[in-house]
């Protein structure tokens, strides 16, 4: 790889991938670990990508589709702690303060991603976290 190459994808959008199951599926080599995080990079054409696995390879795919499944948990316990901590420190406004800070969403939300590789039609099913951010950024490479 020439220095030629190294600046080509310099200014491609990457994104993170956490990947939840599938991972494997994005490198050419079969491995016994599984794969826990990869970069997509865009390609030179819509819905191009090359997903990288960190120190393994660098696959070409065609993106086919994202599902995404939005979810999010507040905590109960965490609010309660939050409004007592508040209330210690700044009164009663401190205790509004405190629960909000202290019950803020947690997001949980995942995706779906569906790959095709171009040389065989096979399609690869990647199951990752998914905040919105994420979803937007994948969902805009097609």
């Amino acid at each position: 790889m020439g220095l030629k190459d190294l600046f080509k994808n310099a200014g491609k959008k990457r994104i993170n991938l956490d990947i939840l199951a599938g991972g494997n599926n994005l490198s050419e080599k079969q491995l016994q670990v599984p794969i826990k995080n990869a970069v997509l990079i865009q390609g030179d054409n819509c819905g191009e990508v090359i997903a990288q696995v960190p120190m393994l390879s660098k696959t070409p795919f065609i993106l086919t589709g994202i599902e995404w499944e939005e979810s999010a948990t507040r905590s109960g316990g965490k609010a309660a702690v939050g409004a007592i901590a508040g209330t210690l420190v700044a009164g009663p406004l401190g205790t509004i303060a405190g629960a909000a800070i202290g019950g803020r969403k947690k997001d949980n939300s995942k995706a779906f991603v569906y790959l095709m590789k171009p040389e065989t039609n096979e399609e690869v099913a990647v199951h990752i976290r998914c905040d919105e951010k994420t979803y937007t950024e994948i969902n805009s490479l097609m």
